[in-house]
């Protein structure tokens, strides 16, 4: 059971992956980034890029715009994936089309929950593990050390994604 569901979980991943991908080259969505980013003056910008990363930013606009695309990006791929796979569990399942719309809605909310749940846990984990005890700040270090903390980091936020998870799915059982 395990294994199915570890399969089933890394077939979405990899979907979401292709579906982003595609978004990326299919839907010309640059002109919603720039509008976005047009209504923040380089103050409020900052302070955007400073709450994110939790240092000051050099690149200001060029981060600010890679966040945003990544956002917008995200909130096109969503829906496009929940309907991909309510087709198949349509198809699958034999599944009543009058439910249809308010399976593949709610299918849609609930994984906008999960990834940006997952995201922000993710962040706060990485703003408030202190690194900088380990990894003092202003040196360098090669892409190994810093590829490690991402996927430690990664690890740390899926262990605790999943214990949330578990506690929650649990609560709803009683």
């Amino acid at each position: 059971m395990a294994k199915k569901h570890g399969l089933s979980l890394f077939i979405k991943i990899a979907l979401f992956t292709v579906v982003m991908l595609i978004v990326v080259k299919v839907i010309p969505y640059d002109s919603l980034v720039e509008p976005l980013i047009g209504l923040l003056d380089f103050q409020s910008a900052s302070k955007i890029t400073r709450f994110i990363l939790g240092e000051p930013d050099l690149e200001v606009w060029e981060s600010l715009r890679d966040y945003c695309g990544i956002l917008i990006n995200i909130l096109i791929s969503v829906p496009i994936l929940s309907a991909i796979i309510t087709a198949y569990n349509t198809i699958t399942r034999n599944v009543d089309l009058s439910g249809l719309p308010k399976e593949w809605a709610i299918s849609t909310l609930r994984r906008y929950v999960k990834i940006f749940g997952f995201t922000f846990l993710f962040w706060v984990l990485f703003r408030f593990i202190p690194y900088q005890s380990v990894f003092p700040y202003g040196e360098t270090y090669p892409t190994f050390i810093i590829a490690a903390i991402i996927a430690f980091n990664l690890l740390l936020t899926i262990a605790c994604y999943g214990f949330i998870k578990k506690k929650i799915t649990n609560k709803r059982s009683l």
